[in-house]
Formats: structure tokens, C-alpha cells, sequence
């Protein structure tokens, strides 16, 4: 009879062990869960705009009010962003935001021959690069290119 509740005794401390271990990694299951959901609805876009340094030598000119201008697409540049999927409001908001890249920008040549190339995300987290010629109160898109993915891009000889 002593054994029997010795044993009854140990039973029921293994199942409340049991049972705590259960609902310990249940909730170490269910946090994994969550913080990998969380981690894919923040995802590269958050990694990448938190990873972004201003190099030191970023540009600023402000005789060149982009904000103002009137945009000119190249038809290479249109052929470019339907192939990229990029529209015009993401090559409005890189010009806005986005950051000049000098390694990639030409900005020893003559005035209108210039070539600056802007860096930036857009709204749907796409990594983009335009390439733009300002030319007094005109900007020239001249090239819109998508850094995180290889378009296969069909544009003829003639762009």
C-alpha cells in the first residue's frame, strides 16, 4: 500500500514536469514562429534601409533643384522600367529621397553632359539605381536599373 502511493506520488510529480516542459517549448515553438513571421514581414527592407551609411563624401549641390524640374524619359529609360517594373512614381521618389552615388556618377563633365546616379528604395522595396542628366530646369532619366534583381531586359540596338 506504501508503495502504491509512493508511486502514485511520483506519477503525478512526472506529469506536472511533463506537463511544464510541454508548455515551455509549446511557447518557445510559438515564439520562433512569431519571430520569424515577423522577421519576413519586416524583411529585406528593413535590413537594408537599417544597414544604409551616408558615405562621407555624399553629395550636395544645391544649385539643382530636382524638385522642380520637368522629367524627360529617354526611350531607353522607358524601355527599362517596363521591362523592371518600376514606374514613375518610384523614379519620382528616388529622386527625392534617394542618394547619390558618386563612385557611379560622372560629375567632372561639362554641364549638361553630366551623369549622376541615384540610390534608393521604393515603396515596394525594390533597391534602385537611376541614372539622371540635369540640364538647367530639365532632368533626363536616362537609365532606371533594379540592383536586387536581373530583368531580362529586350531593348534593341536602337536605345
Amino acid at each position: 500500500m506504501i508503495q502504491n502511493l509512493k508511486n502514485k506520488a511520483l506519477r503525478e510529480r512526472k506529469t506536472k514536469r511533463e506537463g511544464r516542459q510541454f508548455l515551455f517549448y509549446t511557447g518557445m515553438v510559438l515564439l520562433l514562429i512569431f519571430a520569424i513571421t515577423l522577421k519576413r514581414c519586416l524583411g529585406p527592407a528593413y535590413q537594408k534601409h537599417a544597414a544604409y551609411i551616408p558615405s562621407e563624401n555624399e553629395f550636395k549641390d544645391s544649385s539643382i533643384h530636382w524638385a522642380n524640374a520637368v522629367i524627360n524619359y529617354t526611350p531607353h529609360a522607358q524601355c527599362r522600367m517596363e521591362c523592371r517594373h518600376i514606374t514613375k512614381p518610384e523614379v519620382f521618389d528616388i529622386l527625392h529621397n534617394g542618394k547619390v552615388n558618386m563612385a557611379k556618377s560622372q560629375v567632372d563633365a561639362p554641364e549638361c553632359q553630366r551623369r549622376y546616379a541615384l540610390d534608393g528604395y521604393s515603396k515596394e522595396n525594390q533597391h534602385l539605381r537611376i541614372i539622371v542628366s540635369p540640364c538647367a530646369d530639365k532632368l533626363t532619366i536616362i537609365t532606371c536599373i533594379d540592383l536586387d534583381h536581373d530583368w531580362p531586359c529586350i531593348c534593341g540596338k536602337d536605345y
